[in-house]
């Protein structure tokens, strides 16, 4: 809540600005202010006392957290803030804890004072433990208290804040955002273990994601920790629910509901996963554990069980910390990636471990006799083992390879030729299965071309390559899957010609023949951009004038000069690039040569991934060339419909154009290149790529005319832009002279 009186201080504005930029850069776009994290941060007064407050206990959870009768408005009037540290008089004990809004703020074991927004509540808790059993609270009981330190937890908060979303397009991979992988680690051989966040509780959105997942790695049993039976079988009848795989688990009897609290220390959560691994050894795998975010209770339960197979502390602090790398944004070998590892996993691999440092103790031996205190004979032990040691049996076909080469735009390049993996069952069109040797797993269609969704995985068998490759459509798998050259993957059939229809929609084709054509700006997919705001003859686009790899260039050329083009921005190209292209025999640009030897052309460079910081700054760097320099003006990649395409949206977007305007521009490169027909389905398929691109720079799902322009300035601001200069790149499109600012930031004369 944001209350009417309040005055944070401006390092805390500062913070939790850093913060927002660090998620920014995380997800590839600009965030929306939606935190409620942030604003509890600002909220109340800054002063340095804070009247003593008295509640009481309305509500007990099921992990033993209190919820008490106070109203966050009450609490922040009272000159409280999110990071003052409290003093609680309970009976006759007196505890201190930090005022918090997540579970996370504090170290596994220890109290917090949160401050609930999502529900609008406060409550005492004690993380991953069980307050009112451990300080035996009740309804109805009164708790005390008053300021300890104002601001004496703020600097810790600040380090430990974790923010997520839950919208997928925040996020790189299904995979990342279902928290889905296989477990890796000694002792197990690959795929037969899982781990995600829940693929039947769709509160956070993942539901259907892990789900899919699930089918597509062949999951045969679960291991449900956060739901009773009960629960589990409500979620089934809610509306909205698709997770019809999960569902026909539980319907055979290979879902088992542990309902586990977050006390990682009790006797509950001990003898829990012993009954889980009973069950876990009288059925079949591959095996998935999950919890609701699959970080906590999952992640401990992983762990015990990684430990017991054989993995060493490396391993298991890889796999734990990659849960905070996706759903938060959280750096590997970070400050805070390493507060988190040491605060959480460690602290409980320590509790294991009877006190003993897990650096420098046998955690194998520390799991077994965990599993051992809670009930479990060696005869059981034995026959987990078994389990977890077995093969699991892939679908055919199945192939397995190593990957080659990380090709520019961060696609992998394995050593699978196309030919035998089409002798080995595989078609163009089939729904097929990849897991890496370090975990990530993902599914994706066996396709010729870039015939996905942006941001979508493909299996590549490309027209003139040899190898099969392994890519994200404008992404970079080798970053999104940390994989580079050596890493090992296998490849399996999920579903036979699953994707084929889709493939028959996407499947474009294109002539390089000008007699194929109507008219020579067709051929070239040259135009002039006419949206809301840019006035005519000052903006084009087309595909390159000065790579001929498609046979366009000395077209587009011409038109070029025919249109008196003074400044070209070109986003495909390096300087050793245009070198190639110039000493090639069949150059035939010389127009452009002029203007690159006047100092006229912008060479970018850019990836494919429009989300990518890179990619948007490179973006910006293109808009700053057209601010500083006369025009009309082109913009330009090979083709001139995807780099070139976002280019148009987001300038198109800033001058003010709607998205009915947008589409209809994007569009039309698909229908000089490609012939596609408006109205058909294929033309709406394609038509969700820009809505894509229009979502990322709005920020949300708002793509009206408002939403675009405020996103689109946004993201020159953040990347250095002025509001002066702002309107200047607004002017310079409408037409209109730009007056370079003096050098005390005010216009010229």
């Amino acid at each position: 809540m944001r209350l009417k009186k309040w005055k944070p201080g401006l390092w805390i504005f500062l913070l939790c600005s850093l913060i927002l930029v660090q998620l920014e850069a995380f997800a590839g776009i600009r965030m929306p202010l939606a935190s409620p994290v942030l604003i509890a941060t600002v909220s109340g007064t800054a002063g340095a006392t804070a009247e003593a407050l008295s509640a009481k206990v309305t509500e007990v959870e099921k992990f033993g957290n209190v919820v008490l009768d106070l109203s966050e408005e009450s609490l922040y009037q009272a000159g409280y803030q999110v990071g003052d540290l409290l003093s609680l008089k309970l009976k006759d004990e007196e505890l201190t804890l930090p005022l918090c809004t997540s579970y996370s703020d504090v170290d596994t074991g220890k109290l917090l004072f949160r401050d609930d927004t999502g529900k609008k509540r406060l409550l005492v808790a004690i993380n991953m433990g069980n307050f009112a059993k451990n300080y035996h609270v009740s309804v109805g009981d009164e708790l005390r208290f008053s300021l300890k330190e104002k601001g004496g937890y703020q600097d810790e908060l600040m380090i430990r804040k974790l923010t997520r979303t839950n919208n997928r397009a925040d996020y790189s991979s299904d995979s990342v955002f279902a928290n889905f992988r296989a477990v890796v680690g000694k002792g197990m051989p690959l795929g037969i273990l899982y781990r995600s966040s829940n693929p039947i509780d769709n509160q956070f959105g993942r539901a259907a994601y892990a789900d899919k997942l699930c089918e597509a790695f062949g999951i045969q049993t679960v291991l449900n920790l956060a739901d009773s039976e009960e629960e589990a079988k409500a979620l089934t009848k809610k509306d909205g629910f698709a997770s019809p795989y999960y569902k026909s688990l539980m319907d055979k009897g290979n879902v088992i509901y542990l309902n586990m609290g977050v006390d990682l220390d009790s006797e509950d959560f001990g003898n829990k996963l012993v009954e889980g691994l009973r069950f876990l050894s009288q059925h079949e795998g591959p095996y998935l554990i999950h919890c609701t975010e699959g970080k906590d209770r999952a992640g401990f339960a992983t762990a015990i069980v990684s430990a017991f197979m054989g993995s060493d502390l490396s391993e298991l602090e890889k796999d734990y910390m990659l849960s905070f790398e996706n759903f938060f944004g959280v750096e590997e070998n970070s400050e805070k990636y390493t507060r988190i590892f040491n605060s959480n996993l460690y602290q409980s691999l320590k509790k294991m471990a009877k006190g003993k440092d897990p650096k420098s103790t046998d955690l194998k031996l520390a799991a077994e006799e965990f599993l051992a205190a809670h009930g479990m004979s060696k005869e059981e032990m034995t026959a987990v083992r078994e389990k977890l040691a077995k093969e699991a049996t892939l679908p055919k076909p199945s192939v397995s390879g190593t990957v080659e080469s990380v090709e520019k735009y961060g696609h992998l390049e394995t050593d699978i030729s196309i030919s035998d993996f089409n002798a080995l069952g595989f078609t163009l069109g089939d729904m097929v299965s990849v897991q890496m040797d370090n975990g990530y797993s993902f599914y994706a269609p066996y396709v010729d071309g870039y015939l996905v969704n942006a941001g979508d995985p493909l299996v590549r068998a490309y027209p003139g390559k040899e190898k099969i490759a392994l890519c994200i459509n404008y992404g970079k798998l080798n970053q999104v899957a940390k994989a580079d050259k050596g890493t090992k993957v296998r490849l399996f059939l999920q579903k036979k010609g699953a994707y084929l229809e889709q493939y028959a929609i996407r499947k474009l084709t294109r002539s390089n023949n000008r007699a194929d054509y109507a008219s020579d700006e067709i051929f070239a997919n040259f135009r002039n951009i006419k949206t809301s705001g840019i006035k005519k003859g000052v903006l084009y686009r087309s595909s390159s004038p000065i790579n001929n790899e498609l046979g366009r260039a000395a077209i587009a050329n011409k038109l070029m000069e025919k249109h008196g083009i003074k400044t070209v921005v070109n986003l495909a190209d390096s300087q050793k690039n245009i070198d190639t292209y110039l000493s090639k025999e069949d150059f035939q640009s010389p127009y452009y040569k002029s203007l690159l030897d006047s100092g006229n052309v912008a060479l970018l460079n850019l990836g494919l991934n429009f989300r990518a910081v890179e990619f948007r700054k490179g973006i910006t760097d293109g808009a700053r060339f057209i601010l500083e320099h006369d025009g009309p003006y082109l913009f330009h990649c090979t083709e001139g419909k995807d780099r070139t395409g976002f280019m148009a949206v987001f300038l198109e977007s800033l001058a003010g154009a709607d998205a009915k305007e947008i589409k209809a521009d994007y569009m039309e490169s698909y229908t000089n290149f490609f012939h596609v027909k408006k109205g058909t389905k294929q033309y709406k398929l394609i038509e969700e790529d820009v809505i894509g691109m229009m979502e990322s720079i709005s920020g949300s799902k708002d793509v009206s005319k408002k939403a675009l322009q405020e996103g689109a300035m946004n993201m020159l601001r953040d990347y250095g832009f002025t509001e002066y200069e702002i309107q200047g790149l607004k002017d310079r499109l409408a037409g209109k002279a730009y007056v370079e600012p003096t050098v005390d930031g005010k216009n010229a004369a």
